[in-house]
């Protein structure tokens, strides 16, 4: 199953233990070759540190082959961004044959082609939490990024529609499906849609 993000998600990899990249839609963790290469560190390596979170895109082709351009001394090809020659001393790191930007084994998953926000509205607390999601996260994603950062008890409420026509609360969410799947779109004057979550105390649920 292929994981999406947003780009939020993304820029905050930034860090040598911690380093992610973005090619052409793909995401990809460069952190086990930046962490193999410690004790061999060198200026190519140096260089890429500037670009952690960041899109790589215009120094490559769309399927990971990277850019040349002609040296104006030499008049020899090189590549646009040296350090795509750089590989892991380990070959447990990596798929042999293949450059990093082409490698499955540093692809973690894909840039959402669009982001949504939601509300996310807790009944028992009165709190409402905007959250930024991708359009090709389930609802149960989305459960799963709520309980991470805002509430770790989600899985304890039902998680339901906006009420309409006076009801108690709306019709129960499909968690298999998307926001779009869901019938989940922005409300009068660009609101973003809501989600509300009732409490429950069956813990069958949770």
């Amino acid at each position: 199953m292929i994981k999406y993000f947003i780009y939020d998600e993304v820029v905050i990899h930034d860090k040598i233990d911690n380093f992610w990249v973005i090619i052409h839609g793909d995401v990809i963790d460069l952190t086990p070759l930046l962490q193999d290469r410690i004790e061999s560190w060198n200026l190519n390596l140096e260089y890429i540190l500037g670009f952690g979170g960041k899109d790589l895109s215009s120094y490559f082709y769309k399927d990971g082959t990277p850019r040349m351009e002609t040296s104006a001394k030499t008049g020899r090809k090189r590549v646009l961004f040296p350090p795509i020659v750089e590989v892991t001393t380990s070959e447990m790191l990596r798929t042999e044959g293949k450059i990093w930007s082409q490698d499955p084994k540093y692809k973690i998953g894909k840039l959402t082609k669009q982001e949504r926000q939601i509300r996310i509205i807790n009944t028992l607390t009165g709190t409402t939490q905007l959250m930024k999601v991708c359009e090709e996260d389930k609802i149960y994603d989305i459960l799963v990024k709520y309980k991470k950062f805002y509430n770790f008890h989600a899985s304890s409420y039902v998680w339901r529609m906006k009420p309409i026509n006076g009801s108690k609360c709306g019709r129960r969410l499909f968690f298999k499906k998307t926001l779009t799947e869901n019938g989940l779109f922005k409300e009068k004057h660009g609101i973003p849609p809501s989600i509300w979550l009732y409490y429950s105390d069956d813990l069958t649920i949770a």
